[in-house]
């Protein structure tokens, strides 16, 4: 007897196929964010994260000051403490400005110190809030989560926010190129130092131990100088008046630090601390600090922005003025097109009243001009012109005038005696024409402007002449001479 096989239930296999489908599908999505947010953002900063992870140094572009005489720089590192007031004292009996780079716990523990580091002249720098090596520098956010907790600190007591950092214990086998990176983009600067007086080395170091150790160093342009007045440095305290003197001696200047010093960093080297980074993390970190540069950009960059503000400013004035200048001009050479357009109404005083069109006549340096040969022929007169030498005669009445071209002279002649001589006189040559001033002009021959108007929109001279008259030396007058006659 066959035993008999049960048909298996189709629809309870079709639920666990849908069943596991659905398992696998919801998987596959919830992977699929975590990636998605890896491969995300901005292509230079995945870029920089390659480099980075790679151990490649990226840094950022910074324009730097050499100082002109060798320069030391003191800085003081774990401050303030109940030892700087004595460093203070010291550095302002020497005439000596410095660097104190204060831990956020000790600014904390002792405002009024941090106060007379300010007021007194000196440079703040950050070097983070508590100075525990293994929460530093087992994650930046630890790290940089400090430089803000230390800078709030800081900016609460003396209003200022440190762009100078130092790494506790240096950079050396602590930062990675992530750190240098990050500190860079939200606008620090990190300083090392190229001479360590080993002031901390162990606990009590002694005076002429640390003296010896910074008279060993080697000598350079600027050298950044490590000591510490934190609590148990008194022995830094102690040779700090030998060293400043030692320097002094050897004829170098002392500074603090600014942003136009380049700083001392030392070579990324393999750190001793285990740390992991993502691209999203980076991301993250690198959103932090951007957004950090923003809103506390460096006295730098104010002052770039501050000047690039009054060169826009300066830029619109003068293409404001620029403006105003065009259209003054244009305005200007409408006017005097509308009056270059105007005729000049001339009367003369007990004779006739003519008008002279505008091409014939023009207004220059608020004077008259037009052809000699024209007015003195609307007056009656007549010009003679010698072409070989360059002379011209006008005769009006009893007077003759001579015009020298060559010599820029005019002779003035009455009855035929010569009775002036002009030299350098007001006349030019213009297409073949003498141009000489109605005004000057008019008094030579004897007469005078008495009325004279020039508006926008009317122009009119008015004269008086005396063609025919002259007087001899008894006063009497005669009339109708040939002198008269002759014009």
């Amino acid at each position: 007897m066959r035993s008999q096989v049960q048909a298996p239930n189709n629809g309870r296999l079709r639920f666990q196929i849908m069943m596991v489908v659905v398992l696998l599908v919801s998987l596959l999505v919830g992977r699929m964010p975590a990636q998605a947010a890896d491969n995300e953002g901005d292509p230079a900063v995945q870029e920089a994260f390659g480099q980075l992870q790679a151990g490649k140094r990226l840094k950022s572009e910074r324009n730097y000051v050499t100082p002109e005489q060798p320069t030391v720089y003191l800085t003081f590192d774990d401050g303030p403490s109940k030892l700087t007031n004595q460093v203070l004292d010291i550095l302002d009996k020497e005439d000596v400005k410095a660097t104190f780079f204060v831990l956020g716990e000790q600014a904390k523990a002792h405002p009024a110190e941090l106060k007379r580091i300010v007021n007194d002249g000196h440079a703040i720098g950050n070097h983070t809030y508590n100075h525990v090596y293994k929460e530093l520098y087992g994650d930046f956010q630890t790290f940089w989560n400090q430089i803000q907790r230390s800078e709030d600190v800081i900016s609460n007591i003396v209003g200022i926010r440190p762009q100078l950092v130092r790494a506790p214990g240096g950079t050396a086998t602590n930062f990675d190129a992530n750190y240098y990176y990050l500190m860079e983009q939200a606008g620090y600067i990190v300083h090392d130092w190229n001479v360590d007086s080993g002031d901390s080395k162990r606990a009590n170091v002694p005076v002429n131990e640390i003296w010896q150790t910074v008279k060993a160093s080697p000598l350079d342009h600027e050298i950044n100088i490590l000591f510490h007045d934190g609590t148990g440095h008194e022995s830094s305290v102690q040779v700090l008046p030998q060293v400043i003197s030692y320097y002094k001696k050897l004829g170098y200047a002392f500074a603090t630090l600014t942003e136009q010093v380049k700083p001392k960093q030392f070579t990324i080297t393999k750190p001793k601390w285990s740390r992991n980074m993502s691209l999203k993390h980076f991301q993250e970190l690198v959103e932090q600090t951007q957004q950090y540069a923003v809103a506390h950009p460096s006295s730098t960059e104010l002052a770039k922005k501050e000047e690039k503000l009054l060169a826009q400013k300066l830029e619109a004035e003068a293409e404001e003025k620029a403006k105003a200048k065009k259209e003054e001009e244009a305005e200007a050479a409408r006017l005097l097109a509308k009056q270059a357009a105007l005729p000049l109404q001339v009367h003369v005083l007990g004779g006739n009243t003519f008008t002279i069109e505008p091409s014939i006549y023009k207004l220059h340096a608020n004077q008259i001009e037009l052809p000699l040969r024209y007015l003195i022929e609307k007056m009656g007169g007549k010009v003679e012109w010698q072409a070989d030498t360059k002379t011209a005669n006008a005769h009006y009445g009893i007077y003759d005038m001579d015009y020298d071209l060559v010599n820029r002279s005019i002779s003035l002649y009455t009855l035929g005696r010569q009775t002036a001589t002009y030299s350098l006189a007001d006349m030019n040559l213009q297409d073949d024409q003498i141009i000489v001033p109605l005004r000057k002009t008019i008094v030579s021959l004897g007469g005078r402007i008495t009325n004279a108007v020039i508006d926008p929109d009317y122009r009119e001279v008015s004269m008086a002449l005396r063609p025919l008259h002259f007087f001899k030396e008894n006063n009497s007058i005669l009339k109708n001479s040939l002198f008269a006659m002759g014009g």
